[in-house]
């Protein structure tokens, strides 16, 4: 073999080796997702977006709660900042998954309460326990839920068609300790009257299982999910129902996670 034969046989041998490098590293790639250093470690681990039911941004904020698991990520550029405990929708009225947007935070919200829930929760009540059970926790009943309704007194109200369902009122929550939304409250456009929300009942997020809620999401720390949102702390509120906008709008998923996207998402931490 000629020398001029040798030096093209191994140039030819050595371009087959840097593409099979090549091919193995792009298998590699598509088979684990992108790689890079997670904040506060020197270990490389492997960025969000290679849970297969997560469509991430590489870029920006992004609020991802896994229903499965009852747990809330806070990530930014395709990494996890923080996460917290939630508390999700029981069996019989599940959290749905859902794609959705929070353009702002309610400081100090009202809670409207849904029409079934003043069907089978607050009208049973009243039932038994009479005007007290409002009083004691803050409920109001308004005529409407426009800017120009009325409350009307709990003694004007036929309690048992209430119960029935054959006179639907309306029933709100004042702002205070009592609220069953807390201090916050974060709407989601498109949520079909799911959103994210403080609660007083803290003591719930200790459960293992955390399947308790009527479907919207309940915050273990509700204040640092609105620090992270703003980038700085909230304002005080001076007036109950106080929107505040966020910087710009945090896209915000609801999933069920599968316990290997579980398990990826936890090694980012």
């Amino acid at each position: 073999m000629t020398a001029r034969k040798s030096h093209k046989r191994r140039f030819l041998i050595a371009g087959a080796a840097i593409l099979a490098v090549g091919a193995g590293s792009l298998g590699l790639a598509s088979r684990y997702g992108a790689l890079g250093p997670i904040e506060g470690t020197i270990a490389p681990q492997f960025y969000v977006d290679s849970l297969p039911d997560a469509q991430i941004p590489i870029h920006g904020r992004y609020v991802l709660v896994d229903a499965a698991s009852a747990r809330l990520y806070m990530i930014e550029d395709g990494h996890v900042r923080d996460s917290m405990r939630v508390i999700v929708g029981k069996p019989e009225t599940p959290t749905p998954k859902l794609k959705s947007v929070i353009n702002y935070e309610t400081l100090n919200p009202y809670w409207h309460v849904t029409a079934d829930l003043t069907r089978t929760l607050i009208a049973a009540n009243v039932l038994k326990e009479g005007d007290a059970y409002l009083t004691d926790r803050g409920y109001e009943v308004l005529s409407g839920w426009g800017p120009d309704a009325q409350v009307l007194s709990p003694d004007s109200v036929d309690w048992k068609a209430v119960a029935a369902g054959d006179l639907k009122v309306y029933v709100r929550q004042r702002p205070g300790p009592a609220n069953s939304l807390g201090h916050f409250k974060f709407d989601l456009p498109n949520g079909d009257g799911i959103y994210l929300h403080d609660t007083p009942k803290k003591e719930l997020f200790a459960q293992d299982v955390r399947n308790l809620s009527h479907g919207c999401v309940r915050l273990e720390d509700a204040p640092r999910l609105a620090r992270w949102l703003l980038g700085k702390d909230p304002p005080a509120a001076s007036a109950p129902e106080e929107n505040i906008l966020l910087p710009q709008p945090v896209p915000i998923m609801i999933s069920y996670l599968d316990p290997r996207s579980q398990s990826e998402l936890a090694a980012l931490q």
